[in-house]
């Protein structure tokens, strides 16, 4: 022990960190040193205590959030849009079907069977009539099978040589289709059945520019009313989402704002408890392989579905036993179950408690400026588009960085101690290579093999 103390005693005398050669001292009344002993001491405490609030600060808010006023040097998202028709079934093709078919039994009771579950979704669960002959996990191959045929002409204004399709896609509100979105596919029966689990090859998304001026959308000669959801390209809709009816015959026109958030190149580099976000690609969803909020969302459904029923319903992707790294697979509600999943309606819509999900790092909202809307003689239409480009936009990046939190605890460090790295590669230097060596030389001296 003595042998120790005088390397303790070594080390604080040659120390650079300031202060400690005086706890030492020789000639140092004890009082003094103990003065000093207690001033060290709390300079320690104080690097401390503020070295972890700038910890603290760089792990739970590293970011901010400025704007952006030169709308000219950015392109803004056009919106995508979703548009469910008001018709689900097609009658004429499942009239056919009932009367050329020799194996369905009480044909009335299954021909009511498919309309109801057509329209079947969170708020008329309990109006699907009971048809036990089909087995639950053909519900959604039925529903395509006699879905009503949505086969409208699609165009644009203001940009010429653009791609313009409708993507089907399979919604809380029954089949849809999408237009611009980047995240319509992957809730596709297509892509289901291929038991993918991918990233697919990414569209370039439609934008334009102040430059462009007035752009829209149109969706013409539809044979049925609709409802259509406006969103950003990297999200979809749920039966929570806002959206506008328009009835069979009518012209609907849209005149939207947008205003954009987006994040930069160095947001990546946090973690996603830092920047308390999620890029459309870092999934942490069992039934689907990207991420929106939404989808977030309609993950926290189907598993409170799957808690208070034992089921999830049609409409999302079933989790097979073995998909994944998912064992235990999931049931398709049958009659029963939707029937289950009626008693608890308004919670499964609100979701009020039941999940945290993070936002998207990339996001663009939408607002509808104006709305017109007039009876029309060659069916039912849709236009959308922007108007008035947005005058700015959000973009989230790094305020406090790694190197900030190496800066800023330095610098407490050498304001309170007046030490450095150097002083830390010291610290560092004496209790491993020195001491080493310290003890070697006393045990040569005290004839101690070590």
């Amino acid at each position: 022990m003595p042998m120790l103390w005088d390397f303790v005693k070594f080390v604080l005398r040659n120390s650079s960190i300031h202060g400690l050669p005086h706890t030492i001292e020789r000639r140092s009344h004890p009082i003094e040193r103990t003065l000093w002993c207690g001033i060290v001491s709390l300079a320690v405490y104080g690097t401390i205590v503020l070295s972890t609030m700038t910890l603290t600060r760089y792990r739970d808010n590293p970011t901010v959030i400025s704007m952006e006023r030169d709308r000219f040097s950015w392109n803004t998202s056009f919106p995508a849009a979703t548009i469910c028709p008001s018709q689900k079934v097609d009658v004429d093709a499942l009239d056919v079907f009932l009367s050329e078919s020799t194996t369905i039994n009480n044909k009335s009771l299954f021909r009511d069977f498919i309309l109801t579950l057509g329209e079947a979704t969170y708020s008329n669960f309990d109006k699907v009539v009971p048809y036990e002959e089909v087995t639950s996990d053909d519900y959604i191959s039925l529903l395509r099978k006699f879905m009503f045929k949505f086969r409208p002409s699609v165009s644009n204004s203001g940009i010429s040589g653009e791609r313009l399709t409708l993507h089907e896609t399979v919604t809380e509100m029954g089949i849809c289709y999408s237009f611009n979105s980047h995240l319509a596919v992957y809730n596709s029966f297509d892509y289901w059945s291929r038991t993918e689990w991918k990233l697919l090859p990414e569209n370039e998304s439609l934008s334009v520019n102040p430059l462009d001026g007035e752009v829209f959308a149109n969706v013409v000669n539809m044979s049925s009313g609709f409802q259509v959801y406006v969103h950003g390209p990297y999200e979809v809709i749920d039966i929570r989402s806002k959206h506008i009816s328009s009835q069979k015959g009518y012209f609907l026109q849209l005149y939207l704002m947008g205003l954009t958030l987006f994040s930069s190149e160095s947001i990546k580099s946090l973690r996603v408890n830092q920047r308390k976000c999620r890029f459309y690609y870092e999934s942490n969803l069992r039934h689907f392989p990207v991420y929106s909020y939404v989808l977030c969302r309609m993950e926290c459904r189907a598993t409170l579905a799957n808690r208070l029923c034992e089921c999830i319903p049609h409409f999302y992707r079933k989790i097979g036993r073995g998909l994944l790294h998912f064992s235990n697979g999931e049931r398709v509600c049958n009659v029963s179950g939707l029937h289950c999943l009626s008693k608890y309606k308004e919670r499964l819509t609100l979701l009020k408690g039941e999940c945290s999900c993070l936002p998207n790092c990339d996001e663009v909202n939408y607002v509808i400026d104006d709305i017109d809307t007039r009876e029309w003689f060659l069916g039912s239409n849709l236009q959308w588009g922007l108007k008035d480009y947005p005058k700015m936009r959000l973009r989230r990046d790094i305020i406090f960085g790694f190197s900030d939190l190496l800066v800023y605890i330095g610098g407490m460090a050498g304001l309170f101690l007046g030490c450095s790295v150097l002083s830390f590669i010291e610290i560092f230097y004496y209790f491993t290579l020195r001491l080493y060596w310290f003890l070697r030389r006393h045990g040569r001296e005290s004839n101690i093999v070590f």
